[in-house]
């Protein structure tokens, strides 16, 4: 068995612990887009560019209410093995078609995720090559109290986020170049 060191781990500010850290547009692109032939650049703590393939749709921008996106990640250990569960969740806002017609058509596929951190300006990536985050469950409202739908988006690897150093799609509402 190899030993594996790690770093000392100091202290923080309260503006690094601060929550609400993840800019509400995030960018999703399918598993089925990216050519295996080609992988990115991975290394310990980054991941270069994707390669997708001719008939790729590409990255897609999705608009998060702002404040409602958690990327979370737990483990347990068992007697024999570990468990860990990535979640990724947030808060579309409207009963729009555009969200009804993702639902209806993307319910258990797999994706890869990159979101910014509004204080670093980092662009952090959910998933690696071989194991995305899958559309496992949503939430969808149009009542008294909200028209909006919780999307979460799951993976059982022991992956943690990695800084993305691909390029990305700029959309016109953008409100910053990120």
């Amino acid at each position: 068995m190899a030993i594996t060191t790690f770093a000392d781990i100091p202290a923080v500010t309260d503006k690094d612990t601060h929550g609400k850290r993840i800019y509400h547009k995030v960018f999703l692109l399918r598993e089925e887009d990216v050519d295996y032939s080609a992988l990115p650049q991975v290394t310990d703590r980054s991941c270069g560019a994707f390669t997708l393939k001719s008939d790729a749709t590409g990255w897609k921008a999705f608009s998060y209410v702002r404040n409602t996106i958690e990327d979370t990640s737990e483990s347990s250990k068992g007697d024999i093995t570990s468990t860990v569960t990535n979640t990724f969740v947030g808060t579309l806002g409207g009963a729009r078609s555009v969200i009804n017609d993702f639902l209806e058509n993307h319910q258990g596929d797999n994706f890869f995720i990159v979101y910014v951190d509004i204080y670093d300006k980092k662009r952090y990536l959910l998933g690696r090559p071989y194991s995305p985050m899958q559309l496992t469950a949503f939430s969808r409202k149009n009542g008294k109290d909200s028209a909006s739908c919780d999307v979460t988006f799951t993976n059982e690897a022991f992956f943690q986020p990695v800084e993305y150093s691909g390029t990305l799609p700029y959309i016109d509402e953008d409100d910053g170049d990120i």
